[in-house]
């Protein structure tokens, strides 16, 4: 009993803050939909219901398609990038970290952009136009945010693979097939696994993409929860296909967290990457021209919002664009200043992150003194993303904010939703450099005379720095970018920048969208170059 509170107890602040602001109002909300619903039998008829039976199988096609992609392209690539050394490598790596800094209205835009209405590859050439809308489109989009995470996880597989081993293989007459069957493929089949099924998990459950791209026959499960509450105005049908959706998403999250703890249950990198590419070599050709391709597709995205944001369609320049997003007229249409929407997405994607952050580092170190408590705990927190951010701010605005007092305390229900799907990613960036410490510093910290918890944050902590600051960075990039539950949850007094995006592109004024997704992506770039010019490697 008393090394329950010693071991176990810094758990304790992560875990209520999940319940209370997530699982605790979601399951209320499940309860009293079902109740106005008409009981459990209305579930049936609810989830067969034509425009929802339609978003289910959205979700699931969108999702299915962009996984097959986002492996196909990212799979490639990531062997490139684990299994070869060559100048500039790091940074590579580091660049395809990139899109999950981005807010997916930036990614959007960036594809209407390029093949929209006058967009810059499809006003010249219209065959490219069918890109530009409907699920090709999303799509598309689904793929700038993911191929880059699978090249992630499969470079990061890759490189736990033995070099003496394959070698051994190689010195016994055994072929390069056979070394990829048997010694450093499996791996990487694990790492672009855990890759592809975030990828659908993240594009099963996508909201601007299909606002955005295609509109209501192309609705996901979320965009279809969102629409049922806020436009029709039927929030038990809404809290109902909720519930359809967390369970209809369990078995994938399941999966998924499987897979991870299969991939984080790899030795590790065991020595340098010693392989340099051969272009004599058709398949180092191959794989070099997937890595280039992926980062060119990365390049196109970013450079049309740059461009678009400088050279807005119409002409008269980004000065006019600019004066423009700043002028009363579009504080009058957005009910909020540009600096205004500027500094609450500073304000709440900061806060987010730090509480994010404060909650990770005890229950990091519960998890140090008890690994085999990561699985249940990983799948209790990653519980938020799979509820998706509407239902998550669905649940909030139903129960805490009558209960806080009203419209005025939006901005804590903002912030406390983008901590929340902070969290696990958060978490994730401390637990797996922590995992690979020794014992030794804290043990002799213990000898000493310190405490478990001062040996814990006098010698571990500072040795994952790195962790904590791709942390915070995972956590402030979420906040920065997050536009599907702080659309549902924001009063114009609390807009953000991603949500004034949304507002104008909706309205079709895109050259002040392009004007504000200038500054979003300017502001993800600038956090980029932060961590990259103090040195530390930024991966996933």
């Amino acid at each position: 009993m008393r090394r329950f509170p010693t071991d176990l107890g810094p758990l304790g602040p992560i875990v209520l803050f999940v319940l209370a602001f997530a699982v605790l109002p979601a399951a209320l909300l499940f309860a009293t939909s079902v109740q106005a619903a008409g009981g459990w039998a209305a579930i049936g008829p609810i989830t067969t219901a034509p425009l929802n039976a339609a978003s289910i199988d959205n979700s699931l096609v969108q999702g299915g398609l962009s996984a097959v992609g986002a492996v196909a392209l990212g799979y490639p690539a990531g062997v490139f990038l684990g299994r070869y050394s060559f100048p500039g490598r790091g940074i590579l790596r580091s660049l395809l970290i990139v899109p999950f800094l981005l807010p997916s209205v930036v990614v959007v835009l960036g594809i209407l952009d390029l093949f929209g209405p006058s967009g810059l590859v499809s006003g010249p050439d219209p065959a490219f136009a069918f890109l530009g809308t409907g699920v090709p489109a999303i799509v598309a989009a689904n793929l700038v945010f993911n191929v880059p995470i699978v090249a992630l996880f499969t470079a990061t597989a890759c490189e736990s693979t033995s070099v003496e081993l394959e070698e051994t293989v190689a010195t016994l007459g055994g072929t390069p097939a056979r070394a990829y069957r048997e010694v450093w493929g499996p791996p990487t089949w694990v790492g672009a696994a855990v890759g592809g099924v975030l990828t659908f998990l993240f594009s099963a459950l996508s909201f601007a993409p299909p606002l955005l791209l295609c509109g209501a026959r192309c609705y996901t499960v979320e965009a279809r929860i969102w629409s049922l509450d806020q436009v029709f105005l039927d929030p038990a049908a809404a809290g109902v296909l909720s519930l359809v959706m967390l369970v209809l998403f369990l078995v994938p999250t399941g999966l998924y967290l499987l897979l991870l703890s299969r991939l984080r249950a790899l030795p590790g990198r065991r020595a340098p990457v010693r392989r340099r590419p051969s272009f004599r070599s058709p398949s180092s050709v191959v794989l070099a021209i997937c890595g280039a391709a992926v980062l060119a597709g990365e390049a196109a995205v970013l450079g049309s919002v740059l461009y678009r944001a400088l050279a807005p369609p119409g002409g008269g320049g980004a000065g006019s664009a600019y004066a423009l997003l700043f002028s009363a007229s579009t504080t009058a249409r957005l009910g909020i200043s540009a600096a205004g929407a500027a500094g609450n997405t500073l304000f709440f994607a900061t806060v987010a992150a730090a509480i994010a952050v404060l909650l990770g580092i005890p229950a990091g170190y519960a998890l140090g003194r008890h690994p085999r408590r990561a699985g249940p705990l990983g799948l209790f927190l990653f519980l938020p993303l799979l509820l998706s951010p509407v239902v998550l701010a669905f649940s909030l605005a139903s129960f805490w904010r009558p209960v806080l007092g009203g419209e005025s305390t939006i901005w804590f229900l903002v912030i406390v939703s983008q901590s929340i799907l902070a969290i696990p990613f958060a978490l994730q960036s401390l637990e797996i450099p922590l995992a690979g410490l020794g014992p030794e510093l804290r043990d002799t910290a213990a000898t000493l005379g310190a405490s478990r918890w001062t040996a814990f944050l006098d010698a571990d902590l500072p040795r994952v720095q790195d962790g904590l600051v791709t942390a915070g960075l995972f956590s402030f990039a979420l906040g920065l970018g997050e536009f599907t539950a702080t659309y549902f949850l924001v009063t114009p007094q609390f807009t953000t920048l991603p949500v004034a995006l949304y507002r104008l592109a909706d309205v079709r004024q895109f050259a002040l969208a392009d004007a504000v997704a200038g500054l979003l992506l300017l502001l993800s770039l600038a956090v980029f170059l932060v961590i990259s010019v103090g040195g530390r490697r930024v991966e996933l």
